[in-house]
């Protein structure tokens, strides 16, 4: 559930904030004033390590062999229960040409019940400044300063001596990251709405740059980018918006030779030194390339089912094309992932400030690269299903 708050502080200031001095318009008093306000929510989720369904069933399970080897160390459920909570504080006025300029802060908490290891803290701030037409300038950052994701093989270790590794002589670590995320957007309004054309269209250009780093031992899964977007919104009416998004990411990974389960008759490739090129599950240092360009297309539709409810419906698709070149990356060489999300949510006015939110999401992603790459940690073909109820309050 999401409980939110809202007040304002008036703090009558005025004369230069950053971008200089406002002058006030004749007859009129410029007040800045401060912003407070604090979240709650929770959500299910049915697969919040993008599992495939045989891979959610090993680890419920607790297999010895696993815990042995770490794959599912600290994975201590395949579903989970993850509340949030936001405290946000900003301070908004008007700026360049008297229009509203605002700064906010944010501290985000999510506590997975099921997976503590999983717990983590995000930060944000958001520069936002209006402009002429309905337009805005607004820069994001994100950080995140420590996740984890999941764990992926390390090494390898052939106890048994018969040059073919055992999901038991399997090694993993922990993944760990930390990022940040720039965002450079700006809005402007096309077509404005009149009485005789109830139709409105904006447009937003979004420039980005993101930067995921990974501890040791995996510095080969890190990537780092520029993006772009552009948002198309469709008002129709006073009641309906329709809005086409389409954003691209191209993000380089550094290649870097990694442990990987190989089968020496497939390439003809003596991996582990033996002197033969026979073993079918060969452990095999080889170099992994994780660069990859990323394409997103989503289609939202947001209206007013009454004066007491609104409704919102999306559907997105991406697509990832890796483009190593690396002779034994089985992983990412000619790799292509397609991942289709469908979501819904109603917003409900119980009464005045107090709102009711449900929703719900599914994704589901498929890949075109052959084998199993469950055995580093890998997760290609997945389905996942969050839902959530919100409850707002708002004074």
């Amino acid at each position: 559930m999401t409980c939110e708050y809202l007040f304002r502080l008036p703090l009558l200031l005025s004369g230069i904030l950053l971008l200089g001095p406002v002058t006030p318009a004749v007859g009129q008093q410029r007040l800045w004033s401060g912003t407070a306000r604090v979240r709650a929510e929770v959500g299910l989720d049915d697969n919040p390590f993008l599992l495939k369904r045989g891979h959610k069933q090993e680890l419920e399970q607790g297999l010895a062999v696993d815990a042995l080897s770490g794959r599912f160390r600290d994975m201590e459920r395949a579903t989970d229960l993850v509340p949030r909570s936001t405290l946000e504080m900003g301070l908004e006025g008007p700026a360049l040409g008297g229009r509203a300029f605002d700064v906010t802060a944010a501290v985000e908490y999510e506590a997975n019940l099921y997976n503590p290891r999983r717990r983590h803290t995000e930060l944000g701030l958001t520069i936002a400044q209006a402009l002429r037409r309905d337009g805005r300038l607004r820069f994001d950052v994100e950080w995140r300063p420590s996740y984890f994701h999941r764990n992926y093989l390390r090494d390898a270790v052939d106890v048994s001596g018969d040059a073919n590794i055992t999901p038991e002589e399997r090694r993993y670590d922990a993944g760990v990251s930390r990022e940040v995320d720039l965002r450079l957007g700006y809005r402007h309004r096309l077509v404005k709405s009149t009485r005789e054309r109830r139709v409105e269209v904006r447009a937003e250009l979004e420039l980005r740059y993101f930067d995921r780093v990974y501890d040791a031992p995996f510095a080969g899964r890190s990537r780092r980018g520029p993006g772009a977007g552009l948002d198309l919104t469709l008002g129709l009416g006073r009641r309906w918006t329709l809005g086409l998004d389409y954003t691209f990411q191209s993000l380089a990974a550094d290649p870097t030779s990694e442990v990987m389960i190989l089968d020496e008759t497939a390439f003809s490739t003596d991996f582990n030194g033996n002197g033969n090129t026979i073993d079918v599950f060969a452990r095999a240092l080889v170099s992994v390339d994780r660069s990859r360009v990323e394409h997103e297309v989503a289609l939202t539709l947001e209206g007013e089912l009454s004066r007491a409810a609104v409704l919102e419906v999306a559907y997105g698709q991406r697509r990832r094309s890796f483009g190593s070149d690396q002779p034994y990356d089985v992983l990412n060489r000619d790799r292509g992932d397609s991942r289709n999300e469908v979501s819904a949510k109603v917003d409900m006015r119980l009464a005045p400030g107090l709102h009711l939110l449900v929703g719900a999401r599914h994704a589901g992603q498929t890949t075109n690269r052959a084998g199993d790459p469950g055995s580093t940690g890998e997760e290609t073909d997945y389905a996942r299903n969050v839902v959530s109820a919100v409850l707002r309050y708002r004074f």
